[in-house]
């Protein structure tokens, strides 16, 4: 069986406490490989550099960031 791991930290808290989490994060992909378990895994860009692909009818769409299409309503119509 495999599994797909994610894990995710907020920018700003990297920044503040980058070094400990990076560290924590490079000892168990070591572990993971000394296990033979680990297959691949590479860092996400950051948000200022991310983009989100969609297809819709045949088309490829890239727009900028990993961002939600909202809409904003009024508390009235909720």
């Amino acid at each position: 069986m495999r599994y797909l791991v994610i894990h995710w930290i907020d920018e700003a808290a990297l920044n503040a406490e980058g070094t400990e989490f990076e560290s924590g994060v490079e000892a168990w992909s070591a572990e993971m490989d000394r296990r033979g378990v680990r297959l691949q895994g590479e860092p996400l860009r950051s948000v200022s550099g991310a983009a989100t692909v969609r297809r819709r009818g045949g088309e490829v769409l890239v727009s900028d960031g990993p961002f939600a299409e909202t809409k904003s309503r009024s508390p009235d119509s909720i």
